[in-house]
């Protein structure tokens, strides 16, 4: 993860926005306003690699690390949430 999606990820949790991942899709929740436009191009602009960094993160948690895949997708969500995927 680089600092530009860091710095979105901190974005997004000082605005009380949430953001999780299932599969290829990116859902999120906050207040309601606190998505303003520029952060919803950023998030645009980062979606994919968002998506990947955190399927790539929960495929070590569950074949590396040996976590099952319920504790897996938890602590991958942790890190996502924390930008320390």
């Amino acid at each position: 993860m680089n600092h530009q999606q860091r710095n979105l990820l901190q974005r997004l949790h000082n605005a009380g926005i949430k953001i999780k991942i299932e599969g290829e899709r990116l859902t999120y929740t906050g207040p309601k306003g606190a998505l303003t436009p520029e952060l919803r191009a950023a998030l645009t602009e980062w979606k994919p690699s968002l998506i990947y960094e955190y399927n790539e993160r929960l495929g070590i948690l569950v074949y590396d690390a040996r976590l099952p895949e319920e504790k897996a997708e938890a602590r991958a969500a942790e890190m996502l949430e924390g930008g320390t995927l």
